[in-house]
C-alpha cells in the first residue's frame, strides 16, 4: 500500500474515534438538555395553574371591590373642628380650598345632601381603625358648617376629637342599618334610665316621708329634746307617751298598793268590831236580869 494510503487510513481511523466520542458526548448534553425541558416544562404547567387560580383569586377581589365601592361611593378627608360641644356642629375644611361634596352641587342638592363622618382611633395595633361619629347634613347656607341629623346623646360629643376626619356620601345598607338598631337601643336604655331615676327619686321622696313619719311617731313614744317641760303639760307631751304610761303605771301601781294597805286595816277594823260586839254581847249577857 501506498504511504499516503496508510496515513489516511490511520486518518479515518482517529476520526471515526472522534466522531464516537463526540457522539457520545452529544448525546449526554442532549439528554441532560431533554432532562432540563422535561422539568421546566413540569413547572411550567405548575406556574399555569397557580396564574390562573390567582387569576380568579383577583376577578373575585376585583368584584368584592366593585361591590365594596358601589356601596360606600365618595369620601373627602377633611379636617374637623367641632364649633358647638352641646349641640354636635362641625367645621369642616378640605386641602387646596375645596368644597364638601363639590363645587357644582345646587343648594337643594346641598340641602338634602348626607355626609356619615368617620373619625380616627388611637390604636397601635392597627392605624387604620376608625369610628363612626354619625350622619351629618350642612348648615342653613353653610358649606364649610355640618350639624348632626340625630341630636347626640349625652356625653357622645365628648367622645369627638379635632383632626382629619373622613366624609362619605354613603354607607352600605346593612351597616346603617346596625347602626340605627345600636341607636335606637342607646335611646331606649337612655329613656329607660330617666324613668329609673325618676322612679327611684319618687323612692327616695317616699323614704324621707316615711323617715320624717317615723321620727315624728318615735318622738312621741319615746320623747323629744325640743319637747315643751312646762308641768302643767300632760307627761306624754313632755316625755312621750312610753315614760307617760311608765308614770301612769307606777301611780296605778302606788294607789294599788295604797288600797290593798286600806283594804287590809279595814278588814282589821272590821274584825276588831266583830270581836267587841262578841264581848259586848257576852257582858250583855252577864248583867242581871230584872225581875218581873
Amino acid at each position: 500500500m501506498h504511504k499516503s494510503g496508510v496515513i489516511l487510513v490511520w486518518f479515518v481511523a482517529i476520526a471515526t474515534v472522534g466522531a464516537v466520542l463526540l457522539t457520545s458526548k452529544m448525546l449526554d448534553v442532549r439528554g441532560s438538555w431533554l432532562k432540563v425541558v422535561e422539568k421546566n416544562k413540569a413547572q411550567i404547567e405548575k406556574n399555569t395553574t397557580e396564574i390562573e387560580a390567582r387569576e380568579k383569586e383577583r376577578q373575585q377581589l376585583l368584584r368584592e371591590l366593585t361591590r365594596t365601592m358601589l356601596g360606600w361611593d365618595r369620601y373627602w378627608d377633611a379636617e374637623v373642628n367641632i364649633v358647638n360641644p352641646q349641640t354636635g356642629e362641625i367645621q369642616v375644611a378640605l386641602n387646596n380650598n375645596q368644597v364638601l361634596g363639590g363645587e357644582n352641587m345646587s343648594p337643594e342638592a346641598a340641602a338634602a345632601q348626607v355626609f356619615y363622618a368617620f373619625q380616627p382611633q388611637t390604636n397601635p395595633a392597627n392605624s387604620n381603625v376608625s369610628s363612626f361619629a354619625g350622619a351629618f347634613r350642612f348648615k342653613p347656607n353653610d358649606r364649610t358648617r355640618l350639624v348632626p341629623i340625630n341630636p347626640p346623646v349625652a356625653g357622645e360629643v365628648a367622645t369627638w376629637k379635632n383632626g382629619v376626619w373622613r366624609m362619605r356620601e354613603l354607607v352600605p345598607l346593612n351597616y346603617m342599618n346596625a347602626l340605627r338598631d345600636l341607636r335606637d337601643q342607646m335611646v331606649q336604655s337612655e329613656e329607660q334610665f330617666k324613668l329609673k331615676q325618676g322612679h327611684l327619686q319618687d323612692l327616695n321622696r317616699l323614704l324621707a316621708a316615711a323617715k320624717e313619719r317615723l321620727e315624728v311617731r318615735v318622738s312621741e313614744l319615746l320623747g323629744s329634746d325640743n319637747a315643751p317641760q312646762d308641768e302643767l303639760l300632760p307627761v306624754e307631751l313632755r316625755k312621750g307617751l312610753v315614760a307617760g304610761l311608765e308614770e301612769e303605771e307606777q301611780e296605778r301601781n302606788q294607789e294599788f298598793a295604797e288600797t290593798d294597805r286600806l283594804r287590809r286595816e279595814l278588814i282589821t277594823i272590821y274584825q276588831k268590831q266583830l270581836e267587841l260586839i262578841d264581848e259586848v254581847s257576852k257582858l250583855s249577857n252577864q248583867l242581871p236580869k230584872p225581875k218581873s
